[in-house]
């Protein structure tokens, strides 16, 4: 390749890129408010005690039902649309039977007792009405057809048992925009299923509307369990719930820390009901869905235990976060300082890392994001791990810049090129890696490896002009979220780097019937 169809490619690689655009799924909360009509039946208080006392805890059981399909019409795209729906219910129906544990509810819990006939858009059964659920929470799963609105399902409950939690809800799915998904690309599935896992959670508690059901261990109501304080010029509400706030002030390293902040902007379908993206992001609970691999951290865990109507709460599925770890109280109260890892200055044309290494972005805002507070957004035909969709896995590109793609590949901030071409400037650039024992970051280039044994270490390379940028921090990097096996074959779904197998799989890769 002469220098100057080198040049040409470099550029067209970044023109391409800032074209590219931001995907992600937008939680449409506000649209479940408006669609549901809710209602909380009472519970004896003499029976709940004597049931709690007397009943073991087991597994968290979903039943769901799909008859609103039925309205589909009978053709290979809508039989396909319902297989992946019901598909992403049951991996996540099967994540929460894993995630938690319930003690029964009390006998005839599970009958629809409610003047209303409908859940959403779903007519509820006589069989509903008359027969009990052998189950912990029933689903009607129905959908529409808004391809002009950014989300992909929305989801609440509709009756609700007081003290003892959620008994029937809707999850609905966006025809519209979900038709268009390239599911048999298994990174995209893996996505929607944490979308569906998202939904549910608020079904099971996560809602600011809620939080005055919750109930604490003598299951009796929180008292006070929110606060109001003005951060970056926003009123914004901070959960003081007891395992919320112990877990903010242990990962934050702020003792004063007046709770976990929950979403202030986005409007209605995101504020109140999400966390902060500007302080924890890629969590499965912030309003849009991350742009790369969603993380099921101990913040969600902490506000499910503290809803008091779980059991327990499965520990070993929390994963681990980074994003704001250890940041100190200035990082939740104070101004967004761009010198810090999350956050980047706007205005700049350079394409670099994102915070997780996941891929290629560049510095941007969001409508969730408080004012001065930008950070790197993936593009979403940049990502590293997905070498179906990525702007630089191409012939050209591997051979100038020594770039390597899959579920092994993480992105360094680079300016490395065959030194025959002409030199470019530092850019996100993906490389194949592996960790070593030591948390040493061992990267291939064009089949060259080099190892990084410092943060932030540069690193020459031969056969190549530039520099290679080490990660800030090598013990982290190591530490980050990994992929399973085939991204489970699209039968489960991963969390810390095992998979959770749905019903009917089994194997490290959920590639075995059981």
């Amino acid at each position: 390749m002469n220098k100057f169809a080198a040049v040409l490619l470099i550029a067209c690689f970044a023109f391409t890129q800032v074209q590219a655009h931001f995907q992600g799924h937008k939680c449409a909360h506000k649209r479940m408010n408006q669609k549901l009509e809710k209602e909380i039946v009472d519970l004896v208080i003499d029976e709940n005690e004597r049931h709690l006392q007397n009943s073991k805890p087991r597994k968290f059981k979903i039943t769901y039902d799909m008859a609103y399909f039925d309205n589909l019409p009978n053709t290979p795209e809508m039989q396909i649309f319902r297989r992946n729906c019901e598909k992403a219910i049951m991996i996540a129906s099967n994540f929460f039977s894993n995630l938690i544990t319930i003690v029964p509810k009390p006998q005839g819990s599970m009958i629809w007792d409610l003047r209303s006939q409908k859940c959403g858009e779903a007519t509820i059964p006589f069989a509903d009405k008359a027969t009990e659920k052998d189950s912990d929470l029933h689903l009607y799963v129905t959908f529409t057809d808004e391809p002009n609105e950014d989300f992909l399902a929305y989801a609440g409950w509709c009756r609700l048992l007081k003290i003892v939690g959620p008994t029937h809800g809707l999850v609905n799915f966006n025809l519209g925009q979900l038709k268009t998904q390239n599911f048999a690309n298994s990174h995209l599935f893996q996505s929607f299923v944490g979308t569906v896992i998202h939904e549910i959670t608020h079904v099971l508690g996560f809602s600011d509307s809620d939080i005055p059901s919750w109930v604490d261990s003598k299951k009796k109501p929180h008292v006070n369990p929110t606060v109001q304080q003005t951060v970056r010029g926003i009123n914004t509400t901070f959960l003081k719930t007891p395992n919320v706030l112990q877990y903010a002030k242990k990962y934050y390293g702020c003792s004063t820390i007046p709770g976990m902040a929950l979403e202030n902007q986005g409007g209605e379908g995101s504020a109140g009901s999400h966390w902060e993206t500007t302080i924890i992001q890629d969590e499965i609970m912030n309003a849009s869905d991350s742009q790369t691999i969603s993380i099921f951290t101990g913040f969600t865990a902490a506000l499910l235990r503290d809803t008091g109507f779980y059991a327990s709460v499965n520990s070993n599925m929390e994963e681990k976060s980074y994003y704001g770890k250890d940041a100190g109280c200035s990082f939740i109260t104070g101004s967004c300082d761009d010198k810090k890892r999350e956050f980047c200055t706007v205005g700049s044309f350079e394409e670099k890392c994102d915070y997780y290494y996941h891929g290629v972005g560049k510095c941007n805002s969001s409508s969730e994001l408080d004012d001065g507070c930008n950070t790197i957004q993936t593009y979403d035909n940049a990502k590293c791990y997905d070498d179906s969709n990525n702007l630089q896995n191409t012939p050209s590109q591997k051979s100038a810049m020594g770039v390597s793609f899959g579920s092994n590949s993480k992105c360094f901030n680079s300016s490395l090129i065959s030194e025959k071409l002409k030199p470019i400037k530092e850019q996100g650039l993906c490389y194949t890696y592996s960790c070593s024992f030591f948390n040493n970051v061992i990267v291939s280039v064009g089949g060259t490896k080099v190892t990084c044994s410092k943060n932030g270490q540069q690193l020459k390379v031969p056969g190549y002009s530039g520099l290679l940028t080490c990660p800030q921090k090598l013990d982290q990097f190591c530490a980050y979220k990994k992929f399973c096996p085939s991204n489970c074959s699209s039968n489960g779904f991963c969390n810390n780097g095992t998979c959770i197998c749905m019903n009917g799989f089994k194997g490290a890769a959920c590639d075995k019937v059981a």
